[in-house]
């Protein structure tokens, strides 16, 4: 990935967000009864079924003290898995090569072997309304194509309105010559030429800092002052696209903007970003029940530079009960911070909202080896918090901005995502094992009730996973997604639930018990499989 330097010297690596921090910088309860796993003679398949054969239950979240995303049965859902950017409009730095890799049925299944149960799918307001006022149903029509793959193969969809530094006309062009300590920007993803006003302020980038681009800044400025209506445009936007798709249970939710720049002041770039959140989300609304469907999520961001202060929507303006607050956790990645306090900090937001919390965006992009123990680490956070996320992203394309980094340049010899990717030719040299042992752990996709505990360790394939379920979560099914991981069939136990079943599945295997209540368990070691643990 393409390195930019801040004024203070330190290296910036792929994406921009922390770039951007330095540049602002410088300017328990028992169990009732024991349960062991049936065997295949005792009602498990004997055969590989695929990752998920029934029809995925909707979703919606649940405001207040006991905040999380529930389906239509009430179980608590932790959404898991990996970006998409296959539909991504992108600028083209280099004419020499495609900026996405199209996403073919072997990556769909892929992904469900890797027991991944969403994917934050990116879309591009440019290719939804190229002209003012005209929604391009050909885009929309992919968008479905891309949902009902994940469909298919039992896979949650969240819808990212994508965006980095506004879009892709904000690029320098050809020729410009930049001041001391800039260099020419060049465009990237996310509003339509005719939504981008810049008033002709300089495309150069401070530093090679694409938020900081006078450019990208007073773009962003026009779009929270609605000039030109163009802010409005978007939320219409988003109302076409939500009645395009409020009947499918499929899709997870929203994620109404992502990363927006501050514009012209911090300070009250959360204010003016929550102004449009509101509107855009009763608009979602609207469409929703006009079209006969059902509320799904609506997932909003803070300002890229959050946490600082000003930067998140203001709670008066999240009065939607449907909500969860989605930032992004790059901490000991391509940012500061540890990645405990970006856990720390999404909890503290949220819980300001009332709401849960997802990560829509995390990773590492250096050498696998030396990162593991950090995504580890990241894993160890997002199960004590028992919440979910997706890893930026699947593959990346050697065109890709972030692959190239500026006009006619040339990309590294391989990027690192989820698979390794070789340049030139968008070689897939499959993937990153290291991190994919990890994203790939177990996990309770369907937890009756409430989670009040759960552990995985991606080494040994131990878990615990502790709930607690109302009367009137009697009987509905706990489901466990568990990787094979060369150990072979596993053997869970439980107590507080009916006999476990377990059923093969591409990549590994998953394990139902019906929940008998009030508090369940179930947990596997790798040294005592098979035993009736102390509740």
């Amino acid at each position: 990935m393409t390195a930019v330097g801040t004024p203070g010297g330190t290296r910036c690596t792929g994406r921009t967000i922390v770039c951007v921090a330095l540049a602002l910088v410088t300017i328990t309860a028992a169990c009732s009864s024991s349960s062991q796993p049936n065997d295949q003679s005792a009602g498990s398949s004997a055969t590989t079924q695929p990752a998920q054969a029934a029809p995925l239950p909707g979703l919606t979240a649940i405001r207040g003290p006991d905040a999380r995303v529930v389906d239509d049965k009430g179980r608590q859902v932790l959404l898991r898995g990996v970006n998409l950017n296959v539909l991504g409009d992108y600028f083209q730095a280099n004419a020499k090569y495609p900026t996405v890799i199209p996403a073919t049925d072997a990556d769909w299944a892929e992904m469900a072997a890797d027991g991944f149960n969403v994917v934050r799918l990116l879309v591009s307001w440019s290719a939804l309304e190229p002209t003012k006022g005209a929604f391009d149903a050909a885009y929309v029509a992919r968008i479905h194509e891309a949902v009902d793959a994940a469909k298919a193969h039992g896979i949650y969809v969240v819808l990212d309105m994508h965006q980095d530094a506004y879009g892709k006309f904000v690029a320098s062009p050809p020729g410009t010559t930049c001041p001391a300590q800039a260099k020419p920007g060049i465009g990237w993803d996310g509003a339509p030429e005719w939504a981008t006003i810049t008033g002709g302020a300089d495309t150069c980038a401070a530093a090679g800092i694409r938020e900081l681009a006078p450019a990208v800044m007073k773009a962003f400025e026009n779009f929270y002052a609605d000039t030109d209506g163009i802010q409005t445009e978007l939320t219409k936007t988003w109302a076409s696209l939500a009645g395009a798709f409020a009947t499918d249970p499929v899709i997870a939710g929203y994620d109404l903007f992502n990363e927006p720049n501050w514009g012209s002041d911090p300070d009250s770039s959360g204010a003016r970003l929550g102004a449009f959140t509101q509107k855009t989300i009763a608009a979602i609304r609207s469409a929703e029940q006009a079209a006969g469907g059902t509320s799904h999520i609506a997932f909003f961001e803070p300002v890229v530079i959050w946490p600082k202060k000003g930067t998140s929507p203001p709670a008066s303006t999240i009065t939607d009960q449907n909500v969860v607050f989605a930032p992004h956790n790059y901490n000991d990645s391509i940012q500061g911070g540890t990645i405990a306090e970006g856990f720390a900090a999404a909890a503290s937001s949220a819980a300001g909202y009332g709401t849960t919390f997802w990560i829509g965006e995390y990773g590492w992009f250096g050498n696998p080896a030396e990162d593991a123990l950090k995504v580890a680490e990241y894993a160890s956070q997002e199960d004590r918090y028992k919440v979910g996320g997706t890893w930026w992203q699947w593959k990346q394309a050697c065109g890709d901005p972030h692959s190239v980094g500026a006009r006619d340049a040339e990309p590294p010899a391989e990027l690192v995502h989820l698979h390794h990717t070789a340049c030139p030719g968008d070689v897939d040299q499959g993937p990153v094992t290291e991190f994919v042992q990890v994203l790939s752990r177990a996990y309770p996709r369907y937890a009756p009730g409430q989670l009040l505990k759960f552990f995985s360790d991606p080494a040994t394939g131990d878990f615990t996973i502790t709930g607690t379920a109302t009367s009137a979560d009697g009987g509905s099914k706990l489901d466990v997604w568990i990787p094979d991981g060369g150990r072979g069939k596993p053997t869970p136990s439980g107590c507080g639930l009916g006999p476990i079943d377990i059923q093969t599945v591409d990549g590994g295997y998953r394990a139902t018990a019906e929940v008998q209540g009030p508090t369940y368990t179930m947990l596997a070691t790798a040294t005592a499989t098979g035993t009736t643990p102390t509740c």
